[in-house]
C-alpha cells in the first residue's frame, strides 16, 4: 500500500534586499523610464542583446561589451548584423523569448506615431528589423553606424515580450512590467515603492537575494536614518556633506563611483536668452572648481568641455581645456549684449540631482556678482517646461552617456527643443554617426564642440560621483550611468 505524500515548501533562505532610492516614479516600460531614477530599477527587470560588462575595470566604468541575450553576432555587410539569440531564455511569464519579441520590442519604439521619442532618437539609424527564424535576427542599418552595438546595450533596447506588451498595452505594460532579467515583477505604489521578487530561471544563474524592493525616501536624512535603523540595506544620492554621518554610524560603509556629467541648459527661443554674448557671459562667470570643492568635497571632476575619455584615444582631446572662469571677461561681454536687467531664472527639480538646489542657489550668487538678475526656481515639473513657457531660461541636466560616443553624449545631448539655431551642429552630427573612418570622426566631432563653445546653448559643470550607504556584511558595487545591478555575480552577503 502507498502511503500519501505531500509537497513541503522549501524555505528560502536567501536574504531579502532593501533599497532608499530618493524616488519611484510610475512607469517601468524601458523605451520610457530613461531617467536616473528609472535605470536602477528597469536594469533589473531587463536584459539587452549585447551587454556591458561594468567589471573590466576597477572603478566599474568599463565600456567592454559582451554577449547578452544574443550569445553571438557577425556583420553581414556594412549596414546589417545578424544575431543569434540564446535558446531556452524566458520572460517571467514563462514565454519563451523568440526572434519576435526582438523585432516587437525596436519596430515599437521606430513607430513614428509611438510615444518613445527619447528612445526613437537614440536608435533612429535603425532601418528594419528581420526575424530570420525563431532564433536569429537581422538589423539592418540606414547608413554604416560606428555604434550599432553599444546602442544595443544601452536601456532603450531592453528587450520586452510581444505577446504580453500587445495584450496589456503600453499603459499597462508600464505598470506591470515584464521581462527576463533577475528580478520578476511583483507590485507597484508609485512614489512609495516597487517590489520585486528573484527569478530563479534567470540564465545568468540563480540570485542571491530572494527579494529585491526599491522605497521612495525623497529626504536625504531620512533615508540615512532608515539606513542606520535596518529599514533600508542600501541608500542612493548621498550628498558629500552627508558622508561622514553615513560613516559614523558603525553599521555602514560609502561606496562610489563616476557618473555622467551635469550641466545648464539655456532656452535660446526665450528672447532674452538669444543674445549668445549673454550666454557667454553666464559661462564665464561660473566657477566650477568652487562648485566641486565647496559642493563635491574635491570628489567630482571637471569636463575638458563636452566630452568624455571613454571616446577613446582617437576621438577625445585631452588638450583642450577646461571651461575658463574669468567674471572680468563675463561683465565685459555683458555690456555689450542686449540684456538690460530682465530676470532670469534657473530651474531645478527639488530632489532629483545631489546637490541640484545646491549648486542653483551657488550659480545664482555668482551670475548676480557679474550684474545678471537671476534667481532660483525649484519646480517638480521642471522637464515639462516648454520652451515658450517666460520661466524656462535657464535648467540644469545631465547628459546622455551610454554609449560613450559623441554619437550619443555630444549629439543627442544637445540635439534638443531648446537650442534654436543648430542646424549646423546637426549636418556635422549626421555625417559623423555615419562614418566608420575615425580620423574622420575625430574632426567632425571637435568640430561640433567648437560650435558648442561659440554659441553657448549650455555650459558643463562638472562630472559628478554617485555616493551610495551600504550595511556592513553586503559585497556590492555600484556601476557608473545608475545600472545598479543586484545580478548574482555582484552581490552577497558575508553575514
Amino acid at each position: 500500500m502507498l502511503l500519501p505524500t505531500f509537497a513541503v515548501a522549501q524555505e528560502d533562505t536567501r536574504p531579502p534586499l532593501t533599497v532608499g532610492v530618493n524616488t519611484v516614479r510610475a512607469n517601468f516600460d524601458p523605451g520610457l523610464a530613461l531617467g536616473n531614477v528609472d535605470i536602477p530599477i528597469t536594469y533589473n527587470m531587463f536584459d539587452t542583446l549585447v551587454a556591458r560588462d561594468f567589471s573590466k575595470s576597477k572603478d566599474r566604468t568599463s565600456y567592454q561589451l559582451v554577449p547578452g541575450l544574443a550569445e553571438s553576432w557577425k556583420q553581414i555587410d556594412d549596414r546589417t548584423m545578424e544575431f543569434s539569440l540564446r535558446p531556452d531564455v524566458h520572460f517571467h511569464n514563462g514565454q519563451p523569448l523568440t526572434s519576435a519579441d526582438v523585432k516587437f520590442t525596436f519596430d515599437r519604439i521606430l513607430d513614428p506615431a509611438s510615444d518613445y521619442v527619447e528612445a526613437r532618437n537614440l536608435l533612429k539609424v535603425i532601418e528594419r528589423i528581420d526575424a530570420v527564424d525563431d532564433l536569429t535576427v537581422r538589423i539592418t542599418t540606414k547608413a554604416p553606424s560606428p555604434i550599432l552595438l553599444q546602442l544595443l546595450a544601452y536601456h532603450t533596447s531592453e528587450i520586452v515580450p510581444k505577446a504580453y506588451f500587445e495584450s496589456v498595452g503600453e499603459s499597462g505594460f508600464g505598470q506591470k512590467p515584464v521581462g527576463t532579467g533577475p528580478f520578476d515583477f511583483v507590485k507597484l505604489q508609485p512614489d512609495e515603492s516597487i517590489d520585486l521578487k528573484a527569478n530563479d530561471s534567470y540564465f545568468r544563474g540563480r540570485p542571491t537575494i530572494s527579494r529585491l524592493t526599491f522605497r521612495s525616501i525623497p529626504e536625504v536624512s531620512a533615508r540615512i536614518t532608515a539606513l542606520a535603523n535596518g529599514e533600508v540595506d542600501i541608500i542612493n544620492s548621498i550628498p558629500p556633506d552627508q558622508l561622514k554621518a553615513v560613516e559614523s554610524l558603525g553599521c555602514c560603509e560609502v561606496r562610489s563611483v563616476l557618473m555622467n556629467h551635469h550641466f545648464i541648459q539655456y532656452n535660446t527661443y526665450n528672447p532674452v536668452m538669444a543674445d549668445v554674448k549673454l550666454r557667454q557671459a553666464l559661462n564665464l562667470a561660473i566657477n566650477r572648481q568652487l562648485l566641486v570643492d565647496a559642493l563635491w568635497d574635491g570628489k567630482a571632476t571637471l569636463p575638458h568641455s563636452a566630452q568624455y575619455e571613454a571616446w577613446g584615444p582617437e576621438l577625445y582631446d585631452p588638450n583642450r581645456p577646461t571651461p575658463p572662469f574669468d567674471p572680468d571677461r563675463a561683465r565685459q561681454l555683458l555690456k555689450e549684449s542686449s540684456y538690460k536687467g530682465q530676470p532670469i531664472f534657473y530651474v531645478t527639480h527639488p530632489v532629483y540631482y545631489t546637490n541640484g538646489v545646491a549648486v542653483a542657489e551657488a550659480v545664482v550668487q555668482m551670475w548676480k556678482a557679474i550684474g545678471v538678475n537671476a534667481s532660483v526656481r525649484v519646480d517638480e515639473g521642471w522637464t515639462q517646461l516648454t520652451k515658450d513657457n517666460p520661466v524656462l531660461t535657464a535648467r540644469n541636466s545631465s547628459d546622455w552617456v551610454v554609449p560613450t560616443d559623441p554619437a550619443v553624449t555630444l549629439y543627442m545631448t544637445w540635439s534638443k527643443d531648446l537650442w534654436k539655431d543648430e542646424a549646423r551642429f546637426d549636418e556635422l552630427a549626421e555625417e559623423g554617426e555615419t562614418t566608420l573612418d575615425r580620423g574622420r570622426r575625430h574632426d567632425i566631432y571637435q568640430k561640433m564642440i567648437d560650435l558648442f563653445e561659440e554659441e553657448a546653448p549650455g555650459t558643463y559643470l562638472y562630472r559628478a560621483p554617485e555616493f551610495y550607504g551600504v550595511r556592513s556584511g553586503i559585497e556590492w558595487l555600484p556601476n557608473t550611468e545608475y545600472t545598479t545591478d543586484f545580478r548574482p555575480d555582484n552581490i552577497h552577503f558575508t553575514k
